[in-house]
């Protein structure tokens, strides 16, 4: 593992849990608010081959998961997913 790469540790487990290409589920959470369901758009339009698979606000209504089917070529790809969801806003948790 070098340095150089952060993502180093998460492709090595990547590529040791699934078979490549493959279907990843990709879920998380974010503040039940217009800044985030307009930043999750936004992402969204970044990735062909994302489909949202699920849609669930919390019990008290603040918060929402929203769970995606994501065809991946490698684990750069889920890699690159990861690192865009870090930038939606209102972001919580990715799980």
């Amino acid at each position: 593992m070098t340095q150089d790469d952060p993502f180093q540790k998460f492709r090595t487990l990547l590529e040791a849990h699934y078979a490549f290409p493959c279907v990843y589920t990709h879920k998380f959470i974010g503040k039940n608010s217009s800044i985030f369901r307009t930043s999750v758009e936004e992402f969204e339009k970044k990735f062909i081959g994302l489909t949202r698979s699920s849609e669930r606000l919390s019990a008290s209504g603040k918060h929402l998961s929203l769970t995606y089917d994501y065809h991946a070529v490698n684990a750069d790809e889920v890699i690159a997913l990861a690192v865009e969801t870090q930038k939606i806003n209102d972001l919580i948790y990715i799980l």
